[in-house]
């Protein structure tokens, strides 16, 4: 097969929104991790109970709002290929 070929059997936008949904993913993964961590923190004396729960709003609002943006790309592309007729894989 020639380069042309092959490069006409790639799906870039499916590659992009891959890669975008993976991002979106790690900056929940990122959000949970603090709050888990100041959980842990929390565990031991000293601490302060509104940094944890600071922190514990701050990972759900994250992942809400990934959520929707997450959703609103879905939607897009969704749109996309109903434009182009492309078929999505669903049935």
């Amino acid at each position: 097969m020639s380069f042309e070929e092959d490069a006409k059997k790639l799906n870039l936008r499916a590659i992009i929104l891959s890669s975008v949904m993976t991002a979106f993913g790690l900056v929940i993964a990122l959000a949970w991790k603090d709050a888990i961590n100041a959980t842990v923190a929390y565990l031991m004396p000293d601490n302060d109970t509104s940094t944890l729960y600071g922190i514990y709003v701050s990972a759900v609002g994250v992942t809400l709002l990934v959520t929707v943006l997450a959703w609103l790309v879905m939607r897009a592309n969704r749109q996309i290929e109903d434009r182009l007729g492309l078929d999505n894989g669903e049935n």
